[in-house]
């Protein structure tokens, strides 16, 4: 098992309660992690005016190896996150304190983006399995793959479709046993690696399934699915807001179940016509509101 060391906080919590000179140490390290992630053990150690011996106790103190292990930590940290290490971040400002807009705008770039990379043929081959699928399973994992996921099959229950959702590892590979040649199988991961997802498809596959990623190309993910839906979210820099992926997700699944709803053709109506009547009979549900919202 890899060991989870955050170097920040331990670095953090010894600036406040290490030694005299492991204090002082560790905040010269925090006040500029990139120059102490590539400067020489002495350099370091004159800076923050310790001896070289101090900078591998300070290492060795904090469960590290040495100062190696201490510089390949603090390289990763600035990795990793290292947007989040400075003050001023690198926030894209699209005006002081326009919330609304900064968020309408970086939503409207997400989906001009999924727009560039997917098309109306690709949106049409998988709409076309789906409408004709025994069953869909659809996967995901994590904040917006899940929510996707979630959405998905909100969205194609109502065309009468047998959906099921699953965000848990371990019931994705149960279902994925399940399947056949008439299921298919929707994998989402804006990462690609989501190993459950992964395993899930590649077992899906072995029984006949139809298996979709919606993943970056070229990933694990990518890779072992019959059909490949290929979006790549880009860090867009401002670290105060929420990434912009979820408006291209939400944007894609209403695509496919705009077009598997026109593919499946005039029995969707009834279906649709029998949850709003069920609705506003049972519920005193206003019959002007979007359907099931």
């Amino acid at each position: 098992m890899i060991p989870l060391v955050d170097i920040v906080s331990l670095l953090q919590q010894k600036s406040i309660s290490g030694t005299p000179a492991e204090r002082g140490l560790a905040k010269v390290i925090l006040a500029d992690v990139e120059g102490a992630a590539t400067s020489s053990i002495a350099a370091l150690a004159e800076k923050a005016g310790v001896s070289e011996p101090t900078v591998t106790r300070l290492a060795t103190s904090l469960g590290l190896e040495g100062t190696r292990d201490l510089k390949m930590q603090l390289a990763k940290a600035l990795a990793i996150g290292g947007s989040y290490l400075n003050e001023e971040g690198k926030a894209v400002s699209l005006g002081e304190g326009k919330a609304l807009a900064t968020i309408c705008n970086f939503a409207v770039r997400a989906i001009n983006d999924l727009k560039s990379v997917i098309s109306e043929e690709q949106i049409e081959e998988i709409s076309g399995h789906i409408a004709k699928a025994s069953k869909v399973q659809l996967l995901g994992t994590g904040g917006m793959s899940s929510m996707a996921a979630q959405v998905m099959e909100f969205r194609l229950f109502r065309l009468g479709l047998n959906v099921t959702t699953n965000v848990d590892g371990r019931l994705q590979r149960m279902n994925a046993a399940l399947a056949n040649p008439e299921t298919v199988v929707v994998g989402f991961s804006l990462s690609g690696d989501a190993s459950s997802v992964i395993d899930a498809l590649n077992i899906a596959r072995q029984y006949g399934a139809i298996t979709v990623a919606v993943t970056p190309p070229d990933t694990p993910l990518a890779r072992i699915a019959n059909h490949l839906l290929p979006y790549r979210y880009v860090e867009d820099g401002q670290i105060y807001k929420p990434n912009s992926a979820q408006f291209a997700l939400l944007a894609l699944v209403d695509a496919i179940a705009f077009k598997t709803a026109e593919i499946i053709g005039p029995a969707v109506i009834e279906n649709l016509r029998r949850i709003k009547q069920t609705l506003t009979i049972s519920e005193s549900y206003d019959a002007s509101v979007p359907l099931g919202d």
